[in-house]
């Protein structure tokens, strides 16, 4: 696959660069279920999800996919903390919007539900946005371990 000319369908004018790990587009404005439609049409297989917080406090998902020979980054930004749903057209994605919401509590709209991957059921969504700084934690996994003990009263 001709990731180029992939680029290219998906947006005539978006820039996009080839870095040492794979091809990397930043389109904050990304049409999250056209990129699923065009990737699943041509057969390119969603390797993962990141959600991550930006300095200026928004929200951003990368989209990596694996295009053959090279690997293919998708930045885009969840407005207001939300951005589409791509599980009903690659259900690989279910998990992985699952736990993006758990960490960053970012909201997949239109999904009919979005149980909890990685936090107990009834936990706010959200765990990385309260238990540290936007864009500047440490262990994010220590630094929410100690905080929910200390919300329950538990020692560390």
């Amino acid at each position: 696959m001709d990731v180029d000319a992939l680029l290219k369908e998906l947006d005539p004018n978006g820039a996009y660069e080839l870095r040492r790990d794979g091809y990397w587009a930043v389109w904050p404005n990304l049409d999250v279920r056209a990129m699923a439609t065009l990737m699943r049409a041509h057969e390119v297989r969603l390797s993962t999800m990141t959600g991550t917080p930006a300095a200026d406090g928004s929200l951003r998902v990368i989209y990596h996919w694996d295009v053959g020979r090279y690997l293919l980054n998708l930045e885009t930004t969840a407005t207001n903390g939300r951005i589409p749903t791509i599980a009903d057209l690659l259900p690989a994605a279910d998990w992985i919007e699952r736990e993006v919401r758990d960490y960053y509590g970012i909201e997949f709209v239109g999904r009919d539900t979005t149980d909890p991957l990685m936090l107990r059921e009834g936990d706010t969504p959200g765990l990385f946005n309260r238990t540290s700084d936007l864009g500047r934690q440490g262990d994010p996994a220590e630094t929410a371990h100690t905080t929910i003990a200390s919300q329950e009263g538990e020692s560390r």
